[in-house]
């Protein structure tokens, strides 16, 4: 089996009129390196990519980043930019991202610019499992990437906030905790075909429900 562990980074801008965008994709694949089954990683992807909405970065996301203009200048556009990463996954695999964020903003990007999910499966957050086996006294909250590498003796390896480095980073941390780690089997697209189902739901259940804002709005008023 392999296993891919992915990093994105987003822009940052303090401005209501435009959401964070992906600029910058980074990946390693994670597999058996030894008739043991010892774990190593033997491959990586990394594109920058294009904002559509607003192309010039902020002041805020390069000293936030690192990445440049002129690094934005040369990339692709993030449909082209995902399906290099798309064509590059291997046939079965899980996707691990440490935190929940990366695969919401995959999914709301895909849903922008119409780009099929199905390729998001078997996703697993491993912040959480990986937080809670490091948190032994118990408690609630997720630890950072360089806490938890911390916590577990292992040195950053690279720069902070540039999504080929936190990938690699988070797969030294996966491998360290393999063995008590428990993968989740799912569908993106499964998932997509719920939730569009509780769109207009407006039941007691508003409040787990992501829509129910949108619920809100849709009720008739009482006047």
């Amino acid at each position: 089996m392999n296993y891919i562990i992915y990093d994105l980074e987003f822009t940052v801008s303090r401005s209501t009129r435009y959401s964070s965008e992906i600029i910058d994709i980074g990946a390693v694949k994670v597999a058996p390196i030894d008739d043991k089954g010892s774990l190593g990683v033997v491959d990586s992807f990394h594109t920058y990519v294009r904002p559509s909405n607003k192309s010039v970065l902020s002041t805020d996301t390069i000293q936030f980043t690192g990445i440049t203009q002129k690094d934005i200048d040369a990339a692709p556009l993030f449909p082209e930019a995902v399906q290099q990463f798309i064509e590059w996954l291997p046939d079965t695999y899980y996707l691990c991202s440490w935190g929940p964020d990366d695969k919401s903003k995959f999914l709301s990007h895909c849903r922008t610019h119409q780009v099929k999910v199905d390729w998001i499966r078997n996703h697993n957050d491993i912040q959480k499992q990986i937080s809670r086996t490091l948190r032994k006294e118990g408690g609630s909250r997720q630890l950072g990437l360089s806490q938890a590498l911390t916590m577990c003796g292992i040195p950053f390896d690279g720069t902070q906030h540039r999504a080929l480095d936190d990938a690699i980073n988070t797969a030294r941390i996966f491998i360290h905790h393999f063995e008590h780690l428990k993968l989740a089997e799912n569908s993106a697209a499964d998932e997509e075909g719920t939730k569009s189902k509780l769109v207009y739901s407006s039941g007691d259940d508003d409040k787990h429900n992501p829509f129910g804002d949108l619920a809100k709005l849709l009720r008739p008023s009482d006047s």
